[in-house]
């Protein structure tokens, strides 16, 4: 049987399906980390409204920090002048990108351990800087820095625990090269793209692009088809390799990809495609020094209501020059993993229930999922309460209820529209327990409209590989 090729165009990409290993792996993990891990600088806000200030030179991604540094008497400038000096230049940052106390198999180890099934590596951000052997620039990290093949040890060591990979590229934004002109340029990404591709065999390949809604062909312009068509028939097996949504707009006014990434936001309910919510442990994806993290409240609070409506997390690390994790960040991905350690059934390979959302009475968020024949509802923000009751939740006749962690049966009684359950005297998380039901229970709800909205404002819908304004 002849292998199928993806051409090209619009019709034979939309036939690319999304993988189940991708809708089954519910969390993912990103790394920012390069020259601009150096400074690892940005302004803060406090109020995290902010966030929305795109200013260059305001904006609170220390990645953009060498972007920043161009626009005179902005916070990056001043900062930079003040802390190095008017005559220290961005290419002065690299031999201070060290790398010395690296250790990829350290990182795959505890990205596995907390339960991420994926890691997504930023190979080139929009500073021009790549982070393997590129035959295309100088501006690498086998020839300058580290002096080593970031991508393939990572690469390696990722795909020793397990996990998938993916290869994160910058595809129309390099402010290193501010006049080149976009064929040259292209031609510069279409290279490097491809050698990613073809020595390291990605399972994800991640695009960004510097948006431009008002070039409804900026996709064509770039030729992101081209590159799409390439990968997936490049792949040992296309069926389960995959592209993100960040490969500009059709001359259709659609969004090549298949998936979508909502950025620093959420979705309010169950929406009828794919998609994998992206930010980091705090405000910057590059490491801040001056970054305010989630809780691990919130960050789990995050992750479940992500999962509840059809979504992947794919969660930011910002590493230090040198390769280290800021022991905040690390103490947040520990609790996110002793999470996962007692309540991954409740994750791992659900769906969207009918509802996303419930309520206890006593007021705390219940978030569903489900899995064959059985409902998951998982209680944020666990107490030492004797009684958990559901709002609007009908159990059947015979259901059998555990709590995960424990297999511990629970005695329930329904009471009117409402379920309640006998718990232990302590529940294994402190932050989350999670409610398997079995049978599937009924729910009092009503349908809501599906919608999502980005941080920019704008609404989108999909239907499986598309995706259009509306």
């Amino acid at each position: 049987m002849s292998r199928v090729l993806y051409q090209p165009t619009w019709e034979s990409l939309n036939e690319h399906k999304l993988p189940k290993w991708f809708m089954d792996a519910k969390l993912g993990i990103f790394i920012h980390w390069g020259v601009y891990s150096v400074p690892a600088w940005a302004p803060t806000y406090g109020e995290k409204k902010e966030y929305y200030n795109e200013t260059i030179g305001h904006h609170p991604y220390a990645e953009l920090y060498g972007y920043g540094m161009m626009y005179k008497n902005t916070p990056v400038w001043k900062y930079h002048v003040d802390t190095y000096g008017a005559d220290f230049q961005y290419e002065d940052f690299i031999p201070r990108f060290t790398a010395d106390q690296w250790n990829p198999h350290g990182w795959a180890s505890l990205f596995k351990n907390i339960g991420a099934k994926y890691v997504v590596l930023v190979t080139k951000h929009s500073d021009g800087y790549c982070m393997w052997p590129t035959k295309q620039s100088h501006l690498n990290s086998m020839d300058t820095g580290p002096h080593r093949d970031i991508t393939g040890e990572l690469t390696k060591a990722v795909t020793a625990e397990g996990m998938k990979m993916g290869l994160y590229y910058s595809l129309t934004f390099n402010w290193y090269y501010p006049n080149f002109p976009h064929i040259l340029y292209r031609d510069l990404s279409h290279k490097q793209m491809k050698e990613l591709i073809d020595s390291y065999k990605p399972d994800l390949l991640w695009s960004d692009d510097y948006w431009k809604p008002h070039e409804k062909s900026y996709a064509a312009t770039w030729q992101s088809k081209e590159l799409i068509s390439y990968f997936y028939n490049q792949a040992a097996n296309p069926d389960e390799v995959l592209v993100n949504d960040r490969w500009g707009q059709e001359e259709n006014g659609m969004q090549l990809g298949d998936f979508s990434t909502p950025e620093y936001s959420a979705i309010k309910n169950i929406p009828s495609f794919y998609w994998e919510m992206t930010r980091g442990l705090g405000i910057s994806f590059g490491y801040n020094q001056n970054d305010e993290y989630m809780t691990p409240q919130e960050l789990i609070n995050m992750f479940v209501d992500v999962v509840s409506k059809n979504g992947n997390l794919l969660l930011n690390v910002g590493p230090k020059a040198d390769g280290t994790l800021d022991a905040v960040q690390v103490d947040r991905l520990l609790a996110l993993g002793a999470f996962m350690h007692v309540n991954s059934e409740a994750i791992y390979g659900t769906r969207a229930w009918v509802d996303s959302e419930g309520e206890t009475a006593d007021g705390s968020a219940v978030r569903f999922t489900t899995k064959d024949d059985h409902v998951f509802a998982t209680v944020l923000g666990a107490d030492s309460s004797a009684e958990v009751t559901i709002k609007g939740l009908f159990a059947q006749p015979g259901t059998t209820i555990t709590l995960l962690g424990t297999n511990q049966e629970l005695a329930w009684t329904q009471q009117a529209s409402d379920l309640s359950i006998e718990l232990p005297g302590q529940v294994p998380n402190p932050h989350a327990y999670s409610l398997k039901i079995t049978p599937e229970p009924f729910r009092a709800m009503q349908k809501p409209k599906i919608s999502l909205e980005n941080k920019y404002g704008e609404i989108f819908r999909r239907s499986g590989f598309l995706t259009a304004n509306v």
